[in-house]
């Protein structure tokens, strides 16, 4: 029983930060999971990462995959500029959507081409294989409140012809440093309060 304020305060800690830890907003599509996270880097820029899980999963309908050929979003208001961060391999911008063939440079989007492609990669992804690409967007004004942007991605690999994903991909917020800071202070009270009982 002497223990019970530390459990209190370590569970109000823990559902604090459960609610300030926002849902993922995931899209499955053929077995493989994209997962758009969003976070603010400056004034006009935010800063996204799509996460890519279950590569040659058992739940991957279509499998073989070796590489992405091109990934794409449709352009936020006023869009300025978008520069890819951390991808997997060398990627170009380029101004426009994608096919099938990849980046082809029509419609309202970015898209981020490889340029390693062709020639496919000949070794495919072990069995749920994951892939981040983390990249930068800019506007000239506004903000990015809203924006829901159409998800394109091209895959290569054993097949010929992969399901060319098109669809919306809602971004999350990425949790804030604020949350843990706030599981760290409840945890510091909670021994705070332990040491004082004894």
């Amino acid at each position: 029983m002497r223990y019970l304020p530390q459990v209190g305060l370590a569970a109000l800690a823990l559902a604090a930060t459960l609610a300030a830890t926002p849902a993922q907003a995931d899209l499955v599509v053929n077995g493989i999971t994209y997962t758009l996270t969003e976070s603010s880097v400056g004034l006009f820029t935010d800063q996204f990462v799509l996460s890519i899980s279950g590569i040659n999963g058992a739940l991957d309908t279509e499998g073989g995959r070796s590489g992405v050929n091109a990934i794409a979003f449709t352009k936020p208001a006023t869009f300025s500029s978008a520069t890819m961060i951390t991808p997997p391999s060398g990627y170009n911008f380029v101004d426009g959507g994608l096919n099938a063939g990849g980046c082809d440079g029509k419609g309202n989007f970015y898209c981020f081409d490889n340029a390693a492609i062709p020639p496919i990669p000949t070794t495919a992804y072990a069995a749920d294989s994951t892939l981040s690409f983390t990249f930068n967007v800019t506007i000239s004004s506004g903000d990015f409140a809203g924006y829901s942007p159409d998800f394109k991605i091209d895959w290569v690999g054993a097949k010929n012809n992969y399901n060319l994903v098109s669809q919306i991909l809602d971004p999350t917020p990425a949790p804030e440093p604020a949350s843990l800071a706030l599981l760290g202070t409840a945890m510091i009270a909670s021994a705070l309060v332990r040491r004082r009982k004894n």
